[in-house]
């Protein structure tokens, strides 16, 4: 059963993506990709410093850091509005932004005792709402004779879950006076991590939109949802030694076992590279078919990745990891800008994966080289006169 909630969430986001694409097409399901991929930048930036201190600080800091999270995504929520007779993509990005930050007070908690099941069950609760939402519309409006479904309709479908999930999460936070997560210096460092990560990660998703168009961008997409589910694996794992690894200050021997990291990480690599290989002889676009077996390379490097970032946050080496991932950012973007034309999706997962692989050599370099173990950056983002200042 706890598996089914680890995992499910993913499957359900599978399911969403094949739904979206049947009904309403590749290109449809691009535009909201593109979507997606500004929640993805604007709400993983804003909710970086809540969840690497939710992990780290103490009770006091923690209760009040998750009520100014709640607040901050509701007033998104409300902004986003603004937005809905201008702007898909901007509407439904800062839409979902917002109730991802609601969703993230709501588990808060389970997140900070170490607990990936429980976690999973408040993430799978909420997206097979979702699902369930999205695809009630997208099939039942031809069924009841209503016309086609649009991608606007299915969209807000989507959403209702996270207003219901906003409410739960109000009795949560209630009681508590909000407080920002740490220290301007603390804030702007994890909030500028997570902003270089998600440029990292769905960036590319916008640059790739407009150097090409919304067909090839649902190929590529679709081809990074399923690596990117593999890839949760190693979150799933990695956040099993969540209380080990805050105990100990992030000691490697405490943490997840090394030989075992990469063995699911190529086990969930092989997954995608059978999935690709089996594309090849369907009816499906080359170009689909092959970015997929590129994205195997893809879904190692992230499993792995996934895992070792459980063991940096620990060590609180944020300065490693901002300085990493802001690094490739334009590495990755100047090989998609070459690649996209020609190669389109192809190239994107090109870019992906190579990327990855250096970011993946930096991070095993800086927690198992000898120069570098364990040597945390902590002091140069949040010293003690910070900590008594916040």
């Amino acid at each position: 059963m706890s598996l089914m909630f680890v995992y499910g969430g993913r499957a359900a986001g599978l399911l969403w993506t094949l739904a979206m694409i049947h009904q309403l097409g590749i290109s449809q399901y691009g535009l909201y990709s593109l979507g997606f991929a500004v929640t993805s930048v604007l709400g993983q930036t804003l909710n970086n410093p809540y969840v690497v201190r939710a992990a780290r600080e103490p009770e006091e800091d923690f209760v009040r850091e998750r009520a100014s999270r709640y607040l901050l995504g509701l007033a998104l929520m409300l902004l986003a509005q603004v937005f809905l007779p201008i702007n898909y993509i901007l509407w439904f990005g800062i839409l979902a932004a917002g109730g991802e930050l609601c969703v993230g007070a709501y588990k808060a908690r389970a997140l900070r005792e170490g607990d990936p099941h429980r976690t999973s069950r408040i993430d799978t609760s909420r997206q097979i709402g979702s699902v369930v939402a999205g695809c009630a519309y997208l099939f039942g409006t031809h069924i009841a004779g209503l016309g086609e479904p649009t991608l606007l309709g299915a969209s807000i479908a989507y959403c209702v879950p996270y207003v219901v999930v906003a409410v739960l999460a109000a009795f949560t936070v209630r009681g508590h006076r909000p407080q920002w997560p740490g220290p301007i210096r603390t804030i702007l460092v994890l909030s500028g991590e997570m902003l270089g990560t998600a440029a990292f990660l769905q960036g590319d998703v916008l640059l790739l939109g407009w150097l090409t168009d919304t067909t090839v961008v649902g190929y590529y997409n679709l081809t990074w949802v399923l690596a990117s589910a593999i890839g949760y694996v190693g979150q799933a794992f990695g956040a099993t030694y969540t209380q080990p690894l805050r105990d100990s200050g992030g000691d490697v021997k405490t943490g997840p076992p090394l030989k075992l990291t990469v063995a699911i990480g190529l086990a969930g690599g092989l997954i995608v590279l059978i999935t690709g290989i089996v594309l090849l002889f369907t009816p499906v676009p080359h170009q689909l078919a092959v970015a997929m077996v590129v994205m195997s390379a893809y879904a190692t490097f992230r499993t792995i990745i996934m895992v070792f970032t459980f063991i940096l946050y620990a060590q609180r080496r944020d300065v490693i990891r901002l300085t990493s991932v802001i690094g490739l950012v334009p590495v990755k973007f100047g090989i998609l800008a070459a690649l996209a034309a020609p190669l389109g999706a192809v190239g994107a997962a090109i870019a992906t994966s190579v990327s990855d692989f250096l970011l993946l050599v930096i991070f095993t370099v800086a927690i198992y080289g000898r120069r570098w173990n364990a040597k945390g950056d902590v002091p140069v983002v949040e010293g003690p006169a910070d900590r008594a200042g916040g």
